[in-house]
């Protein structure tokens, strides 16, 4: 998370630590779920990141990703650098670290907004 965002988060119970995708800095099976929404497709390695999330997170816990799915792709212009998933791609690459991974192919936004542009894909880590 950027400073920037962090300075949003004003509840003093919420422990707030500033990192990337590629080393969250946790130890190892920390978390009962760790979540990214619209993250992933910025990342420079995916699957670092997703390997990442595995780390810090308990076996037995959730990984949840929401992101852009590429059959959504060509909506609207986005820069180069930008990734939408496929997926089954998605799904196969956090197979390596989860044990089980659902796939929704439409979540709803925007005052339930359904229109597949995005995806959530649910793992439990191995």
């Amino acid at each position: 998370m950027s400073q920037s965002v962090l300075d949003y988060i004003t509840d003093p119970r919420i422990e707030k630590k500033e990192g990337s995708l590629t080393y969250i800095g946790y130890h190892d099976n920390q978390f009962d779920v760790t979540y990214s929404c619209e993250a992933l497709e910025y990342a420079i390695d995916i699957r670092s990141s997703i390997a990442e999330m595995a780390r810090v997170t308990k076996s037995g816990g959730k990984i949840i990703i929401i992101d852009k799915n590429r059959a959504a792709y060509g909506r609207f212009q986005i820069r180069d650098w930008e990734v939408w998933f496929d997926l089954e791609e998605l799904k196969s690459i956090m197979e390596e670290f989860c044990s089980e991974v659902i796939v929704h192919k439409n979540v709803n936004y925007e005052r339930n907004k359904e229109d597949s542009l995005f995806a959530a894909w649910i793992g439990i880590v191995k």
